[in-house]
């Protein structure tokens, strides 16, 4: 288990030889004891993911990118990440519980995706940034927001949700494109929802939506499912696993972290059936 490292998702060219990546790689979460030391109560979501991120991707030579690496991959770019993370410890897809949105109806639901769907959806805008958008009779270029983007947004202060919105597109606006080089351009309303549809397309997986088919009323509706957030109590979930694990052999070999921590992760799932079927 603890050998199901798979390749890193692939990164713009720009960005890796920026940073002299190559032939990077991730591991499943939860095995080791790097694990223990993420911080899951990070009120900075960004920072978690950036965390988790360093903490399972290894290069050729065994080494971690630098921190700046993680940043300034796209936000779409990370989940995609975080997904091959939780995916490489587990043989089967990624089940979600959306509730039926009928109001009729309002029974849980079980929809399971695999790695290979998800990704696609992603893939098939990879090359598009700066995404080119026709507004007016102009066009205009936006790039892709990254996770250095949503951390600095996090820690402003917007007096209400339509400053943050056309905040965050003066953000992605492409400053070359921007007229004058001292002051901002003002962001018009009927703008607004014309870039968040282009922007949402072309990185889908940041504010994931899915058509479902309800199978108890029949009926069928649009979800947003936030796969972040899915994610990360994915994440979550495993690295309490493996404090679960190692309370129970230290309890029954009086084993500490340290020695517990040194075994193999196969090898501690065999002390765990033999205590299991000795009866505990």
């Amino acid at each position: 288990m603890d050998g199901d490292w798979v390749s890193f998702p692939t990164v713009p060219g720009s960005i890796g030889t920026r940073y002299s990546v190559k032939e990077l790689s991730l591991r499943p979460f939860g095995l080791f004891k790097e694990d223990l030391e993420i911080d899951f109560n990070e009120k900075r979501r960004p920072c978690l993911i950036t965390g988790i991120l360093a903490c399972c991707t290894r290069d050729r030579n065994k080494g971690t990118p630098e921190n700046d690496f993680f940043w300034d991959l796209t936000i779409g770019k990370r989940i995609e990440c975080v997904l091959a993370i939780v995916m490489s410890g587990r043989g089967a897809g990624l089940p979600v519980h959306p509730r039926c949105l009928n109001s009729m109806c309002g029974e849980p639901m079980e929809i399971e995706f695999s790695m290979e769907e998800i990704v696609a959806l992603q893939h098939q805008n990879d090359d598009v940034d700066p995404l080119a958008i026709r507004i007016d009779g102009r066009e205009l270029r936006f790039r892709k927001p990254t996770g250095r983007d949503q951390l600095g947004w996090l820690e402003t202060w917007f007096p209400d949700e339509n400053g943050a919105v056309k905040t965050m597109i003066q953000t992605l606006w492409c400053k070359e494109e921007k007229p004058g080089l001292h002051h901002e351009v003002s962001i018009p309303d009927q703008w607004v929802r014309t870039i968040d549809q282009a922007m949402t397309k072309i990185d889908p997986l940041v504010n994931f939506t899915l058509t479902i088919h309800c199978p108890h009323c029949d009926g069928e509706g649009l979800y947003a499912i936030n796969l972040e957030d899915h994610l990360l109590h994915e994440l979550h979930k495993a690295q309490e696993n493996l404090i679960g694990t190692i309370h129970c052999l230290a309890a029954h070999y009086h084993w500490s972290e340290e020695q517990i921590l040194s075994i193999p992760p196969w090898r501690r799932l065999q002390y765990l059936s033999l205590i299991e079927n000795q009866g505990g």
